[in-house]
């Protein structure tokens, strides 16, 4: 019988602690508990007339489901440690959802996606100047497509 301890000969506590999928299972579980706790007060209802509760206690329990098979998964193929934290796409995708924010207002939709994706797309180094302005252009009219004409949002397209 495998006991939970820390040891640092290998054993299954370490195997569970720095595996990637333990890691990720445990966020999905603890993303469901929360949000069974948030929505406890509400009214569950039934089936066939669905209170509004019904559908967030549905959603979270997949989620702790989903996190527990994710997460026990390590128990059956061998462990995938955690890397190091990746420091430069992190900050640049963060920086890109702040670029879109301030944005969005000043400019419209079109160059905010445009100049949002080309801050985020220098968090891959190795990504060319052409391949960084076609994308963003594609995301651009895609977005507008999207949200303006399919979607009828009341966003500016352009607005300087």
């Amino acid at each position: 019988m495998q006991t939970l301890t820390l040891t640092n000969t290998g054993g299954l506590a370490v195997k569970l602690l720095t595996d990637k999928d333990f890691g990720s299972g445990l966020l999905f579980a603890l993303a469901g508990i929360m949000g069974l706790v948030l929505t406890s007060s509400f009214e569950f209802g039934s089936t066939a007339e669905p209170g509004p509760g019904f559908f967030p206690v549905i959603l979270s329990t997949l989620l702790i489901l989903i996190g527990i098979a994710v997460g026990l998964g390590v128990l059956l193929r061998d462990a995938d440690p955690i890397s190091a934290i990746a420091i430069r796409p992190f900050l640049l995708i963060t920086c890109a959802v702040i670029v879109f924010a301030v944005c969005i207002e000043p400019f419209g939709l079109m160059p905010s996606v445009f100049v949002t994706a080309i801050v985020a797309s220098f968090a891959r180094a190795n990504y060319g100047w052409v391949h960084r302005i076609l994308a963003a252009t594609g995301l651009a009219f895609f977005s507008a497509l999207l949200f303006i004409g399919a979607l009828k949002l009341p966003v500016a397209l352009w607005s300087f």
